[in-house]
């Protein structure tokens, strides 16, 4: 309104200027008429910059910078437009005037009148958006319709409002507390009735009053944490701080129609990680065999199935993340038998469950019946062993099934491709030396699974720094056919990245013992430091 009458006092110059002098009767006389003009109009910018001041609906500007929150401080009366309409005229006008009501929180747009206004009894009191009725907002046939009712578009009646703090958003409260040029307050991760903040240094100072803001203004948060450090521990669970509420971090989460029940302060969970949970749940088949090797307390998991009805080996080094996915399973009502959890370190998970299962499935796959749990190809002479090989390899092309049906998930983008250097030689014995024929090379790679393993990398260097890594841990390069899609952005610099690819032949069958890097992680001691042990769980 202002850029208008700045408009309105440069024509009014520009029409006048040169009209500061006239000729009357031979008289030189002072024209004061473009001079009254500008006193009308200073007047009037004098006037609507007042009312600006009071149609000024965000919080007073008294509580810039206010670090314990005081309700009362946010007390404010603004003038706004507003229409006086017959109560029995209300119902039938609604179209015109619904579009154009002032909606704030906790402020009814239709108002009763002052005990002072004459026509208390018969009209109601329609309150306006000022922006809405802005010059050019409004269609003509509105325009119209609103003049009929008997609204002066140019001059509105105004009507004074008291607000408060109820009547602002947690957003509206932030801008108007924190300093300028400080990030506001906005985004926050709810896990069921915990708001969890990661609140920047700058913010430190108000964090009280961001926690009780946070609490007042979203009924189902009943605490209000912040993140106090970077995840790195071995368990990938944070330390936290209490900014309002109750002391209760158990919880529970919905995602996607399952339920997840855990402990907020000894468990990793990502909300912002719920698009890649159902991607992947959708993108696995159905009754596939799944490993998913930090499974946390099941988001991937559950899921596939409950949803999918895939056989899952779900581990997480975490106790707390273990008994939460044993729990989890009952709450959703899975089968037990689908999913099997384990509370191991991922590598012991690698070489014990997920080795033994793809052994089981060469047996099926090439029809070696000498091999089994207790008596292992390895195990045997070396003579007796190629022989019984020899005997039993048969291929049959109705046992081989195309295609990749198990997966392994490894969802933990801080390390997770570290311990992919485990499937190097997983399958490898000294049997299968001699024995490098096309049927066993079909035989392999027809039971080994798809992987899908995340990972940190910074913005724009898949190909080059992740990729390079990953052939690091695994000591050969990758299939040609590997992909990688961004999961999220995770800071301006760091992106979350799921590369995918399946197992081949080569990989597993390989000597382990021929690898530097293999070598030293071929074995795994329970008893070594936790600063030596590779560290698991979900991201």
């Amino acid at each position: 309104m202002n850029l208008k009458i700045a408009r309105y006092v440069f024509n009014v110059v520009k029409e006048s200027g040169h009209l500061l002098h006239r000729l009357d009767r031979k008289t030189l006389k002072i024209d004061d008429r473009p001079l009254s003009k500008l006193r009308f109009i200073f007047l009037r910018l004098l006037k609507e910059m007042d009312d600006t001041e009071l149609r000024d609906l965000s919080p007073p500007q008294t509580v810039k910078g206010m670090t314990h929150l005081k309700r009362e401080a946010f007390v404010k009366s603004v003038r706004v437009p507003g229409l006086k309409i017959h109560k029995q005229e209300i119902g039938k006008s609604q179209k015109t005037w619904k579009p154009l009501v002032l909606k704030i929180p906790g402020l009814k747009p239709v108002a009763e009148l002052s005990d002072k206004d004459a026509h208390r009894d018969s009209h109601s009191l329609i309150l306006l958006d000022p922006e809405k009725l802005a010059e050019g907002s409004l269609l003509p046939q509105q325009v119209e319709m609103l003049e009929r009712l008997g609204l002066n578009l140019e001059e509105p009646d105004k009507f004074e409002v008291e607000l408060g703090y109820d009547n602002w958003s947690v957003a509206d409260i932030m801008r108007a507390v924190l300093p300028t040029g400080v990030e506001n307050v906005t985004s926050f991760t709810q896990v069921g009735h915990i708001a969890h903040l990661n609140l920047k240094p700058e913010t430190l100072p108000y964090k009280s009053l961001i926690g009780e803001v946070i609490l007042d203004k979203i009924p189902s948060v009943k605490t209000v944490v912040n993140k106090l450090n970077t995840i790195d521990n071995t368990y990938r669970n944070f330390s936290m701080e209490l900014l309002a509420g109750e002391d209760n971090y158990i919880t529970q989460a919905k995602e996607h129609g399952c339920v997840f029940e855990l402990d907020f302060s000894k468990v990793y969970w990502n909300s912002r990680l719920a698009t890649e949970h159902q991607r992947i749940t959708e993108l696995i088949p159905k009754e596939s065999v799944v490993y998913d090797v930090f499974a946390g307390v099941g988001p991937f998991a559950i899921p596939l199935a409950k949803k999918r009805l895939c056989k899952v080996h779900a581990n997480d080094l975490n106790p707390a993340s273990y008994r939460a996915l044993v729990q989890n399973i009952k709450l959703n009502n899975i089968v037990p038998d689908n999913v099997i959890a384990s509370n191991l370190d991922g590598k012991e998970f690698i070489l014990t469950v997920i080795k033994e299962n793809l052994q089981q499935k060469l047996k099926q796959s090439i029809g070696i019946c000498v091999l089994s749990k207790n008596d292992d190809l390895t195990n045997n002479t070396e003579t007796e062993t190629k022989n019984s090989v020899k005997k039993s390899v048969k291929c049959d092309e109705d046992i081989i099934r195309t295609g990749s049906s198990s997966y392994v998930i490894m969802n933990l983008p801080a390390m997770a491709v570290e311990f992919l250097s485990n499937f190097r030689g997983i399958l490898y014995s000294p049997a299968y030396s001699s024995l490098a024929t096309e049927n066993l090379q079909k035989a392999v790679d027809a039971i080994l699974p798809q992987v899908f393993c995340y990972a940190f990398s910074p913005k724009g260097s898949i190909d080059t720094e992740l990729r390079a890594r990953v052939e690091k841990a695994l000591g050969c390069p990758v299939p040609a056919d590997y992909s990688t899609r961004l999961v999220r952005n995770v800071a301006p610099n760091k992106e979350m990245i799921c590369i995918s690819f399946k197992l081949w032949p080569e990989l597993v069958l390989s000597s382990r013992e021929t690898d530097e890097d293999s070598k030293k992680t071929e074995s795994f001691e329970p008893d070594e430091p936790d600063s030596k042990r590779q560290k698991i769980t979900n991201d």
